[in-house]
């Protein structure tokens, strides 16, 4: 008879060869005629369920039909939980290798795939990493959040050089990334003869996705181009967007450009960020007020056109007078030969740069003991100054200021600053040159100091710090990691109260035997006491020291926290519990000492692995498995013989054990084993199990039935298939 899809839904279409841990897919075609070639060169013993299909990792038997689909199955007994079977269930493994065979053809180095990464769960996303791990290609299968992808993107980027994102198709998350960069780039799966195809295509909001293969699309410094996206000198953008794009003839005497700073290079064009002066014609109506040259204004309603003989025009409504005068300058003269203000003039009306040094230390300072980054317009907002209105040498002089005065070992303070990517800021190199880094460091190397940096700070300022700094002189920042006291440490400080002066020598002692409770509990004993300035700065620089030891053990034990959480998220599932319990236990410790600010992420961690030790310690063993599942058995059949259907509940109680309260995996696991014994040609005993009120099958079901390897019914034919199979029950009696 003809092969129908819709005779059959059997559809446990996907396996992997090679062992069960093994990422190379394959598809077994729906339809007879393709199985010959589909078995060319392989034996019925070379497909496993494979791990990374969510699967059990036992062997499976290709099945070859003429009148419904083929499909895999189990070899019995086996217990699997694996949830997606239909030809889609692998893409994951078919897009991961073809994105690094493709990586390999780019001329990238070592590109690996993750199916797994931390955090996620098979075919929620896969990672490509290349280069040694500084570059990755994200693909995004499962649904986010707006709120999650963003801050997953930020990590991400944080962690790696270049990132570059792909889009599954239920993946709605790609709608925000053309929103943020005006195109997404998709990929999906495809059937064809007998495998999975791989397309990619670039998604607009104007255009339909045009789907093509990898080997038609190209890795450039700024991304991955598809036929449907070009490069442009300020970035990748889609070709149907620039193809008709209109340019405006402006006159060359209505604007001047007053600085001029260099940005990248291309082979044919120099592209620079400017300040530009720019005479225009202001339209007004009658009764609107007449501007006077003594201040400046903002229009409101206002629209920019440009006149017939290429200058601009300003039409508004009003001006309202903006808060900050400037100084009188020349007035515009309405010829197109009018020379624009001085370029100071915008200098002038900035804030004194000892005011915005000192805003921008308390921005950044205020951010780190909250455990926060910054951006530059926060700064910027902070200081009351226009977003961008400071140059790349402004901001570096600014900054070198913020980092004064300099001491060994300090970590810099700007490291907190993040860029539009979410990497470093782009003057954080130029600051680190000007506070004495004479090395020439590649884009990784400046990622790796501005993340080692940003800890530092971050550590310095941290929940310890803050505890501290509630009882003790308000010390400088620092983070020495000099771990012996500094020779000059020891002031003599002017004779006065003699318990003042015992305090001071027992907080030396204390010092150089780096007894930091002793130290800390006679520094602020003798705060109390001291009689003149002079002792206090003999204090300050003992408190420096404290605060530089406490902010090191502190780093240190972040690092130890993080590398046992790292360890755990890559090898807990594999763990037995009691160890999951000993290492959950010193992580716990860890992350206590640390502080909740600090340890936000790894506390999280901490969390869900407790959980899942929860989850373990509640599960059954295969021996309780077993034996509930010979008093079900025996239940079962007789209510069989008594033509009853019953509930869990009513199981339960009948067997005097709670299996209504059961995890659903051991739910299934113990009906799996009750019918092991149930012949091919007689309905299931668990088909006497109903859901609640007796008028339908159990939620469970149609998992048993593909366990035990019997044909699966559409959602929409369950019902009746059950009830044909309490038809047969009933006249078996």
């Amino acid at each position: 008879m003809p092969y129908s899809e819709a005779d059959d839904t059997r559809t446990v279409q996907t396996a992997v060869t090679y062992g069960a841990e093994s990422d190379q897919p394959v598809f077994l075609p729906y339809a007879h005629d393709n199985f010959d070639r589909f078995m060319r060169g392989r034996t019925r013993d070379d497909f496993y369920c494979g791990v990374l299909l969510g699967g059990c990792g036992a062997k499976l038997s290709p099945k070859r039909y003429m009148d419904k689909k083929c499909h895999f199955a189990h070899r019995p007994p086996v217990h699997c939980h694996r949830t997606e079977v239909g030809e889609s269930s692998a893409d994951h493994l078919y897009i991961g290798q073809a994105i690094a065979d493709w990586l390999k053809q780019q001329g990238r180095k070592a590109p690996r795939p993750a199916y797994k990464p931390h955090g996620h769960q098979v075919r929620d996303v896969v990672d490509v990493s290349h280069d040694g791990g500084r570059r990755l290609v994200r693909v995004q299968l499962a649904r986010r959040s707006k709120h999650e992808w963003e801050d997953e993107d930020a990590k991400l980027r944080l962690r790696h050089v270049n990132l570059d994102w792909f889009f599954g198709p239920d993946s709605l998350v790609a709608n925000w990334q053309m929103e943020r960069q005006g195109y997404a780039l998709r990929v999906q799966c495809r059937s064809a003869g007998a495998s999975r195809v791989v397309e990619v295509g670039a998604q607009s909001p104007e255009m339909p996705v045009e789907w093509t293969s990898l080997s038609e699309c190209t890795l450039t410094p700024d991304g991955i181009l598809t036929p449907g996206l070009i490069r442009m000198p300020d970035g990748i953008v889609p070709l149907h967007a620039v193809t008709s794009e209109p340019r405006l003839t402006i006159s060359s005497t209505s604007f001047l450009i007053t600085e001029a700073t260099p940005t990248h290079t291309t082979a044919t064009h120099r592209w620079f960020d400017t300040t530009l002066r720019v005479t225009a014609r202001l339209s007004l109506p009658a009764r609107a007020a007449s501007p006077e040259g003594q201040h400046t204004y903002q229009p409101t309603n206002a629209s920019l056109s440009i006149d017939g003989d290429g200058t601009w025009v300003v039409q508004a409504q009003s001006l309202e007078q903006a808060q900050a005068p400037v100084h009188a300058r020349p007035r515009a003269s309405t010829s197109s030969h009018a020379a624009p203000p001085s370029p100071s003039a915008e200098r002038q009306a900035l804030p004194p740069e000892a005011n915005l040094v000192a805003s921008f230390r308390a921005t950044m300072e205020n951010a780190a003991s909250n455990g926060k980054v910054v951006t530059t317009t926060t700064l910027c907002r902070e200081a009351a100054l226009q977003d961008r209105v400071l140059s790349a040498e402004q901001w570096v002089r600014l900054l070198l200021a913020v980092e004064q005065p300099r001491t060994p070992g300090k970590p810099v303070l700007c490291a907190l600053i993040k860029g539009r990517d979410g990497g470093p800021a782009p003057f954080f190199r130029e600051v680190l040159h000007g506070i004495g880094w004479t090395r020439d460091f590649s884009s990784s190397d400046l990622l790796d100091i501005w993340l080692r940096e940003r800890r530092r700070v971050l550590a310095a300022y941290g929940s310890e710090r803050r505890a501290m700094l509630a009882s003790l002189p308000a010390p400088s920042p620092v983070l020495a990691r000099e771990h012996r006291p500094p020779a000059h440490t020891k002031t003599t400080p002017m004779k006065g109260d003699p318990a003042f002066d015992a305090l001071l020598d027992i907080a030396h002692e204390a010092q150089r035997s780096t007894d930091l409770d002793t130290l800390e509990r006679s520094l602020w004993l003798a705060e109390q006491k001291a009689p003149s300035t002079d002792t206090h700065e003999a204090l300050n620089t003992l408190t420096d020291w404290l605060v530089d030891q406490r902010a090191d053990a502190l780093y240190d034990t972040w690092n130890r926290l993080s590398a046992l959480v790292d360890a755990l998220n890559r090898d807990g599932d594999d763990l037995h519990a009691d160890e999951l319990r000993r290492i959950l236990r010193d992580a716990k410790e860890l992350a206590e000492e640390v502080g909740a600010d600090l340890a936000s992420a790894e506390y999280g961690d901490i969390t869900r692995w407790q959980q899942h030790l929860t989850e373990l310690s509640d599960r059954l063993t295969l021996t309780q498995i077993r034996g509930h599942a010979v008093a079900v058995r025996v239940a079962l059949r007789q209510n069989a013989r008594a033509g009853r259907t019953t509930t869990w509940g009513g199981l339960s109680r009948k067997i005097g054990a709670p299996l209504a309260a059961l995890h659903p995996d051991d739910k299934v696991a113990v009906l799996v084993e009750a019918d092991r014994e149930t012949r091919d040609d007689q309905p299931l005993l668990s088909t006497l199990i109903a859901a609640h009120g007796g008028v339908r099958p159990h939620s469970l079901y149609p998992q048993v039935l593909f366990i035990l390897d019997r044909p699966v019914p559409r959602p929409s034919a369950l019902f009746m298939h059950w009830r044909m199979a309490l038809h047969q029950h009933s006249e078996l009696r």
